[in-house]
């Protein structure tokens, strides 16, 4: 039967209320299939069966329920139990459903726990198998600062080498990051350390070890390097030098020298037997540096902090500078053999320093007291009747004799003489114009001085006084300024002026280099000049004859005039021993100091004021033995 006949069978049987859920109920279709296979007959006699059948199955039910009604209560009251059985295990489903989503969650944590807990179970356990292995690279770092306190650089270097490769194949290990560091901290003590054996006394062949440590180090680049090892280097010589006593300026400044001499000349050595200056260095596309004039300039700046140093004592009172001026040229020479020979900027230091201590000697402020005095001592009544002949020697080491009847001109002559004394040793062909003008200056000065004299005390004067200022005049112009001339001439020789500058002497002495004018030096004196004698004109056997007897003359003047004499209080010699007629050529002794100095016996004098002759006495006299 199709679905829709059962359907009608249904509908004609239980009418518009059929039982529920007759379509899945398959008894219910076997039936109305087994229904829908009867006949007619059968069907009109279908109800009475399914009665009687009916009935038949109720009272087998009823006798079943009868003979097993205990059965029935014991079922009833199972399936009570079993009901209230299935509610609570409903109940414990419903709470264990609520409950599974947090246990699952605990049993992930757990199972992550137990994942780390084994995880770090086999990370112990290759710990401990590699102990050794682990426990060395711990101690890198306190190995290292072993070896680089007890300066086994070698090893140092190693070791950071070694850091420095397990580093960068493992840069997120934490403590390997933590023993790079450490070991970068070794690694800047031992900077130190080679930098200061740099700023200590040092060997070349230490230096070359130091200096090749540096360079595996890779710290610094090539320039930085050289840079480096320069400013150490000068620290170690600026410390030395500071070391120098700094109470006598002569002894700091040869001690300076000496010591810049040494080390500095070491420094330079041991810097070009490191460092190669054939190559230029450069750092950037842009920044170019060039090693030599790296180098150049270091050695200029401290050439230029020496003369600073040497300019700086000079400007104190020193001395002597005759031996200091050869220390230092000495030292210039010796850097010639690295070709920095600064001598040439020793020149005007010097030259600078010898015109000062000229000037000061020929100030007039300074000698304005002594010059004045001086006229105190001078006898113009005496003076007056004395015959001033003298004919000039060539022989500059023994001063006129004459001028010791006349203290200004003296005390004139013992200040020139002392200046060219203070100088004649070390005196440069450079200065001899400056030292002209000074000693012109200061000459016309000491005129300036004998005319103040004449104009205070001439109205007071008698004819004898009058002849004696005369006298003074006349020796002043003729005697006293050739000296001096030919003392500047001993002191600056115009032969090797002429040769220098290329001039004649006529030249030299036109431009006033090297000779002074005395005719405008005694310009304001000239009124007071005695007029100068005629020479006549005679044949040669008459002016033989003349000149014979001018020479006796002079000879009989002096024979009178020498006992009257008294130098010092005592008697003079009647007559000067005979001196050679040669030139006197000043050579530089450091024993000799005054450019004038007796034949017989020369000494030496501090104060360069006296002159002595070959009875070593003063030019100047006293004031009691004068008058």
């Amino acid at each position: 039967m199709s679905l829709h006949e059962d359907e009608e069978v249904v509908k004609l049987i239980f009418g518009d209320h059929p039982p529920e859920d007759w379509r899945e109920n398959q008894e219910f279709l076997s039936y109305l299939a087994e229904l829908g296979n009867l006949g007619a007959d059968r069907l009109a006699i279908e109800p009475d069966r399914v009665t009687d059948e009916l009935h038949s199955v109720e009272a087998s039910t009823q006798e079943l329920a009868f003979s097993n009604y205990k059965t029935f209560i014991q079922t009833s009251e199972c399936s009570k139990q079993i009901y209230d059985e299935f509610g609570n295990t409903e109940n414990h489903l419903e709470n264990l459903i609520t409950k599974m989503p947090s246990f699952l969650e605990k049993c992930e944590d757990f199972k992550c726990k137990a994942a780390e807990i084994s995880t770090h179970r086999k990370l112990t356990s290759l710990t401990l198998a590699k102990h050794t292995t682990l426990l060395e690279i711990l101690e890198l770092p306190q190995l290292m600062d072993t070896v680089v306190r007890n300066q086994h650089y070698d090893e140092a270097l190693e070791l950071h080498a070694y850091v420095t490769k397990l580093w960068k194949k493992q840069p997120d290990v934490k403590i390997l990051e933590d023993i790079s560091k450490n070991v970068t901290n070794s690694v800047k003590l031992m900077l130190q350390q080679l930098l200061a054996q740099l700023r200590a006394p040092i060997q070349l062949p230490q230096c070359l070890k130091v200096i090749s440590y540096l360079r595996r180090m890779d710290i610094f680049q090539e320039s930085e390097l050289r840079l480096k090892f320069l400013q150490a280097r000068e620290t170690w010589l600026q410390s030395v030098t500071n070391a120098v006593p700094r109470d006598d300026p002569y002894v700091h400044i040869t001690r300076t020298m000496e010591v810049m001499r040494v080390h500095l000349f070491d420094i330079v050595t041991q810097y070009r037997a490191i460092f190669s200056d054939d190559n230029i260095v450069v750092d950037t596309e842009e920044d170019r540096c060039d090693n030599r004039l790296l180098f150049s300039s270091w050695l200029s700046r401290k050439v230029d902090e020496f003369l600073m140093v040497l300019e700086r004592d000079l400007e104190q009172d020193i001395g002597s500078l005759e031996s200091l001026i050869g220390q230092a040229m000495y030292f210039g020479l010796s850097f010639s053999r690295v070709g920095f020979d600064f001598r040439p900027q020793l020149v005007p230091i010097f030259e600078r320093t010898i015109l000062k201590q000229v000037n000061r000697l020929l100030s007039v402020e300074a000698n304005q007291k002594v010059l004045t005095d001086s006229f105190i001592g001078l006898n113009l009544v005496k003076v007056g009747g004395m015959s001033c002949n003298y004919q000039a020697k060539e022989d500059v080491s023994q001063p006129p004799l004459l001028l010791i009847e006349f203290p200004p001109l003296a005390h004139v002559c013992n200040i020139v003489l002392s200046a060219l004394n203070h100088v004649r040793l070390c005196a440069p062909m450079s200065i001899v114009g400056e030292v002209t003008s000074s000693l012109h200056q200061f000459l016309s000065s000491a005129t300036n001085l004998l005319l103040n004299f004449q104009k205070s005390n001439h109205k007071s004067w008698r004819q004898t006084e009058l002849l004696g200022f005369q006298n003074l005049c006349l020796v002043y112009r003729s005697v006293l300024l050739p000296y001096l001339q030919s003392c500047i001439s001993a002191v600056f020789p115009p032969k090797t002026l002429s040769e220098i500058c290329g001039f004649s002497v006529s030249d030299l002495q036109a431009r006033m280099v090297g000779f002074v004018n005395t005719e405008d030096i005694c310009r304001p004196l000239q009124e007071f000049m005695p007029p100068e004698p005629e020479i006549p004109v005679t044949e040669k056997a008459d002016a033989e004859t003349d000149f014979v007897s001018e020479r006796m003359a002079e000879l009989a003047v002096a024979v009178e005039q020498e006992p009257g004499i008294k130098v010092n209080g005592e008697d003079a010699p009647n007559a000067e021993k005979e001196k050679p007629k040669d030139e006197v050529h000043v050579e530089n002794n450091p024993e000799q100091s005054n450019i004038v100095s007796d034949p017989e016996n020369s000494t030496e004098q501090s104060n360069g004021d006296v002159i002595e002759s070959a009875n070593e006495c003063d030019l100047v006299t006293d004031t009691e033995s004068s008058n």
